[in-house]
C-alpha cells in the first residue's frame, strides 16, 4: 500500500443534477490533487438517472431478472464516470477509470441490495499512483461475475468500503455542508449543523443523508468520514465522538468574497465563467477590458466591463486577479493592489520571476495572500508539491517538461516536420503566441525553473543564472536521429542542489525511452521531485491552454476563500469537538 495520502470523494446525484456540474467537481478533486493526496472519485448516477432507468425495467413487469435490472441501472454511474473523466481531461487532469471488474467489489446477498465481502484494492492502489482515479459507486459483482447493487444510496457505501480498505480520508460530498439537527430544506428556521456527530445519531438523523448501511459499517470498522458540500470551507466528521455544534455562520449568510478581473481574455473568461456560476461564494465587481464590444460579444456583463484598473482595485473588492500579462502594467497594478491591502492572484510568470521576492515582502507587509500557481505548469501542482515537499522531505533534484509549447514542437519534429512547420501547427492549436520566442529559446521554463526554485530549495537563484540551449532549425534532424535510436527529443528543464550550490539548465536533449520524461506528448507538462530520503515524486497535467490555467487561478481564488472563512469565524467557547481539525478540514 502506498504511504502517500490518499483522499476518497464520493459524488452523488444530489450535487451531481447533470453535466453543468461537472466543472464544480473538476475543482473538488483538483482542490485535494494540489494538497498532494491521491485522489479517488466515487460516482453516482447523475440525479434522476437511476429512477429513469428503473421505471424503464418496470414496464417488462415487476418479476424481471435482477441481474438485469442491476445491469441496466449500472449504466447510470457508468455514464457519470466517463463523462467526468472527460470534464477532467478538459482541465488538464489525468485520471484513470477503474470498471466495476476491475475494482473487483465482490457483494453476496440480494443482488439489488447486495453486502460487500472483498475488492481488489491492490488494482486500486496502483492505478492512484499514475492519476486521479473514477470507480463507479452502488455497484458490484457476484462469485458467478454478475453485475449487483449495493441498495440505494449504496455510493456512500462504496466510498467508504474503499476508503477503509486504503487507510484514506473520506469524504461523501452532499448538497449540503454537513449533517444537521433537522432537514434544512424543511425548516423554517436554519436548524443548527453538527461539527462533530456520533455513528449512532447519525444513524437516526442522517437516513435521508448518509445510506444506513454504509454508516453501519463505518461504525463496524471504526472509520471517521466527513459530510461536507461542493467547494465548502466547513464539514461534519462522523465517529466515535460526542455530538457537538459548530458556531461557523451557514454559507447563504456569509458575505462573499469580492473579486475585481483585470483582463478577460481566454483564460480570464474561464475564471469569469466558474466564479459567476458560485454567486454565493463569490461576486465579481468588475473586470477590466479595453474593447468593451469584444467583452460583450464573449459574454460578460455590460454592467461588470471597467476601463479604469485602479479605479477597480481602489474599489470594494478583497482580490484583484491579474490576466494582462506583460510586466509594466501588470506590475504596477500587482504592487498598487497589494498596497492596498487587497489579495492578488496570478499567472504572469515572467513578471512574478523577477519580483517575486519584493511582492512577497509587500503582501506580508499589508498581511494579504499573493498566490500564483498557474505561472507554472498550468494546472499542474508544481509550486505547491515543490514548497510541501521544502517542509517534508527536502528536493534535492527537480527535473521535467515545463513549456508545452515546445514539447508540443518537438512531437511535431520527430515526425518529420519542417521546424517553422511545426511552429505554425503549435499556434494554430494554441499552444504558441504569435511571437513564440520565450517558448523556443527556453527563456519561458527558465522562468519557471526559478520559481521552483525559490519554491523548493530557498534559492536566490536568477534567471541569467540558468544555461539555456532551446529548439532551432537543427533541431529537426536531431528529432529524427533521437527517433531512430530508439529515443525521445524534448526540451528538459533542470535544477540540483548540492550543498548550498544550486543549478539550473534549459536544454533540448534527446531521452532514453525508460526515462519517464520521455512519454510526454503535446502540451502536457511533467515534474519529478527526487528528494533527500531517496523518494520520488512526479507531478503531471497540461500547462497551457484555458481550462487548465483557468483551473489553476480559481484554485488560488478558492485557497483565499478559505482563509478568509477562517478569519471570519467568530469567536466562541467551543463545546467538545468543535474545536477539532479532520486531516485539515474545519470540522
Amino acid at each position: 500500500m502506498s504511504k502517500e495520502r490518499t483522499i476518497v470523494l464520493k459524488f452523488g446525484g444530489s450535487v451531481l443534477h447533470g453535466e453543468a456540474d461537472l466543472p464544480l467537481a473538476v475543482h473538488e478533486i483538483y482542490r485535494y490533487w494540489r494538497q498532494g493526496y491521491r485522489v479517488l472519485a466515487v460516482v453516482s448516477a447523475f440525479e434522476g438517472t437511476t429512477d429513469e432507468l428503473l421505471a424503464r425495467a418496470e414496464k417488462y413487469g415487476p418479476d424481471g431478472n435482477d441481474h438485469a435490472v442491476a445491469t441496466l441501472l449500472a449504466t447510470g454511474e457508468a455514464v457519470t464516470a466517463a463523462l467526468l473523466s472527460s470534464a477532467l481531461k478538459r482541465s488538464g487532469i489525468h485520471s484513470k477509470i477503474l470498471a466495476p471488474h476491475q475494482v473487483g467489489i465482490l457483494t453476496e446477498g440480494d443482488p439489488l441490495d447486495g453486502e460487500i465481502i472483498d475488492a481488489n484494492i491492490a488494482a486500486v492502489d496502483r492505478a492512484l499512483d499514475g492519476s486521479i482515479v473514477i470507480v463507479s459507486g452502488f455497484v458490484g459483482v457476484n462469485a458467478d461475475g454478475d453485475t449487483t447493487l449495493l441498495g440505494r444510496g449504496g455510493t456512500d457505501l462504496t466510498a467508504l468500503y474503499l476508503a477503509n480498505s486504503l487507510a484514506a480520508r473520506c469524504v461523501l460530498v452532499k448538497d449540503v455542508e454537513g449533517l444537521f439537527e433537522t432537514n434544512p430544506a424543511l425548516s423554517t428556521i436554519r436548524p443548527r449543523r453538527f461539527s462533530t456527530v456520533s455513528y449512532k445519531t447519525t444513524l437516526e438523523r442522517g437516513g435521508e443523508l448518509v445510506q444506513p448501511k454504509a454508516v453501519e459499517f463505518a461504525a463496524k470498522e471504526k472509520l471517521d468520514f466527513e459530510i461536507a458540500s461542493l467547494g465548502s470551507g466547513v464539514s461534519t466528521f462522523v465517529g466515535d465522538l460526542e455530538d457537538s455544534f459548530a458556531s461557523d455562520v451557514a454559507e447563504e449568510l456569509r458575505r462573499p468574497l469580492k473579486v475585481a478581473l483585470l483582463g478577460c481574455g481566454v483564460v480570464g473568461y474561464g475564471v469569469y465563467e466558474r466564479l459567476r456560476a458560485m454567486p454565493q461564494k463569490f461576486e465579481i465587481t468588475g473586470v477590466v477590458n479595453l474593447h468593451r464590444e469584444r467583452a460583450i460579444e464573449r459574454g460578460i456583463e455590460p454592467s461588470l466591463i471597467r476601463s479604469d484598473a485602479v479605479e477597480l482595485i481602489e474599489g470594494d473588492c478583497d482580490v484583484v486577479v491579474e490576466l494582462i500579462g506583460g510586466k509594466f502594467a501588470a506590475g504596477q497594478f500587482i504592487r498598487h493592489a497589494l498596497s492596498k491591502g487587497k489579495g492578488v492572484v496570478s499567472a504572469n510568470k515572467a513578471l512574478i520571476s523577477e519580483n517575486d521576492v519584493s511582492l512577497h515582502e509587500l503582501a506580508d507587509s499589508r498581511d494579504v495572500a499573493f498566490r500564483y500557481s498557474a505561472a507554472v505548469g498550468g494546472v499542474l501542482p508544481a509550486l505547491e508539491t515543490a514548497r510541501r515537499l521544502a517542509k517534508t522531505s527536502q528536493p534535492t533534484v527537480i527535473r521535467g517538461i515545463i513549456n508545452g509549447t515546445s514539447n508540443f514542437i518537438c512531437g511535431r519534429l520527430e515526425d518529420g516536420e519542417d521546424f517553422y512547420d511545426s511552429i505554425k501547427a503549435a499556434q494554430d492549436a494554441g499552444f504558441a503566441e504569435a511571437d513564440p520566442t520565450l517558448d523556443i529559446d527556453g527563456s519561458d521554463a527558465a522562468q519557471k525553473l526559478v520559481l521552483l526554485a525559490r519554491s523548493a530549495f530557498g534559492s536566490d537563484i536568477a534567471f541569467d543564472d540558468i544555461s539555456r540551449r532551446g529548439l532551432e532549425n537543427a533541431s529537426g534532424s536531431e528529432a529524427l536521429s533521437a527517433r531512430e535510436a530508439g529515443k525521445s527529443f524534448r526540451v528538459v528543464a533542470e535544477c540540483r542542489a548540492d550543498g548550498g550550490e544550486v543549478t539550473a539548465s534549459v536544454a533540448a536533449t534527446s531521452l532514453d525511452a525508460l526515462d519517464p520524461l520521455a512519454d510526454i506528448h503535446g502540451a502536457e507538462n511533467i515534474i519529478v521531485f527526487e528528494t533527500e530520503d531517496g523518494g520520488r515524486h512526479v507531478v503531471r497535467g497540461r500547462g497551457a491552454g484555458r481550462y487548465a490555467t483557468a483551473e489553476a487561478v480559481l484554485g488560488d481564488i478558492f485557497d483565499i476563500y478559505y482563509e478568509t472563512l477562517e478569519k471570519d469565524r467568530p469567536e466562541y467557547a467551543p463545546q467538545l469537538g468543535e474545536s477539532c481539525q479532520a486531516q485539515g478540514a474545519t470540522i
